[in-house]
């Protein structure tokens, strides 16, 4: 009977394979997750933009659908690194003319193909 001492070649070879799937899988792993926190960051600083135009507008709504066009002009921030960004604001009254409801939309798309964040909210005065 003979003692062995230390490892085969064949159980270092088993071990590298194992070990290499899993640095490949991590790195798979890793890159998807730098991606999807790329994706947020968009997403957060566009929503970001849109509500603080429409606290802006809602602040400034003293008459309920009586606002014509959104005061200041809506635009993006030269730094907010948003790839094609537009924005969009727009008042309607839900229940007609005569109410006091206002309703304030206001929306963001960026980025290609187009990802859109909109926010909303009902002013009564």
């Amino acid at each position: 009977m003979s003692r062995q001492a230390g490892f085969t070649a064949v159980e270092l070879l088993i071990t590298l394979f194992i070990a290499a799937g899993f640095i490949a899988a991590g790195y798979q792993l890793y890159s998807v997750i730098i991606k999807s926190s790329g994706d947020a960051r968009q997403q957060a600083k566009a929503s970001n933009i849109a509500y603080d135009y429409l606290r802006r507008y809602a602040s400034q709504a003293t008459n309920p659908c009586t606002i014509v066009a959104p005061s200041p002009t809506p635009t993006i921030p030269a730094n907010s690194n948003l790839a094609n960004p537009s924005i969009t604001a727009s008042f309607t009254c839900p229940y007609g003319v005569g109410t006091q409801v206002t309703k304030i939309s206001v929306s963001v798309l960026y980025g290609n193909p187009q990802v859109e964040v909109a926010h909303a909210l009902f002013v009564t005065k």
